[in-house]
């Protein structure tokens, strides 16, 4: 593998990884072009022994969003601190142009349901975009949870793997981490045929959406717009 497409930290990544929940920032340096930012991840993943799906990167800019998903790892739009602080002062000195965080994921007990700092940082804490932004989840949500329970009672595996694919990405991006695996579970079972276990899952959507809403009613109330 030409060590020329590993990210520079990939050794301390990897101590890093060793060890559930921690994490490293890394710096991608001057790779400016998305092609070249997704084969240093897929590169640098790869040499750890990390497979699709066992990776979160988070990233600085929504623009990597897409860039991250397509290199089949779950993406987040919610920098660290550290990282966010990081990353300004490598774009003030010109010496980075993005800063990511990667880690391995938690195990599924220790992963944290709802973090809807998440679509507050995507919205650039705009009361009025987040309330538009999650609202139009909830909207959506509701379309695929309706097509879900349709494709239970017909046990159509086809229609729930498409609702599981669609529905993940969107969890994600607002916060919503244990929902968002759910998600990409009922896929999975689903095109594997599964149909008892896609089943199960499925069932089991409705109750955390419900949970969510609340969760997004309760936020907008206490940050009206201004």
């Amino acid at each position: 593998m030409d060590s020329a497409m590993l990210y520079p930290g990939a050794e301390e990544l990897a101590d890093a990884c060793k060890t559930a929940g921690m994490t490293v920032d890394v710096a991608i340096g001057e790779l400016s072009d998305g092609a070249e930012k997704l084969q240093a991840l897929q590169a640098t993943c790869a040499k750890l022994g990390l497979q699709a799906g066992q990776a979160i990167v988070l990233g600085s800019s929504a623009s990597d969003i897409p860039m991250l998903q397509a290199a089949g790892l779950g993406a987040a739009y919610r920098p660290s601190a550290e990282v966010a602080e990081h990353s300004m002062v490598a774009i003030q000195t010109g010496g980075f142009d993005r800063l990511l965080q990667v880690l391995t994921l938690h195990r599924a007990e220790e992963a944290p349901g709802l973090d809807l700092s998440v679509l507050e940082m995507l919205v650039g804490h705009d009361a009025t975009k987040f309330r538009k932004f999650a609202l139009l989840f909830i909207s959506s949500m509701e379309t695929v949870l309706t097509e879900v329970d349709t494709a239970v009672a017909q046990k159509d595996m086809a229609t729930l793997g498409a609702m599981g694919h669609r529905a993940k990405s969107t969890a994600l991006n607002i916060g919503a981490t244990a929902f968002s695996r759910q998600c990409l579970a009922l896929e999975q079972t689903s095109r594997a045929q599964k149909v008892d276990e896609a089943i199960s899952i499925a069932q089991g959507l409705r109750p955390m959406f419900v949970a969510i809403c609340q969760a997004i009613h309760q936020r907008m109330e206490t940050t009206q717009p201004t």
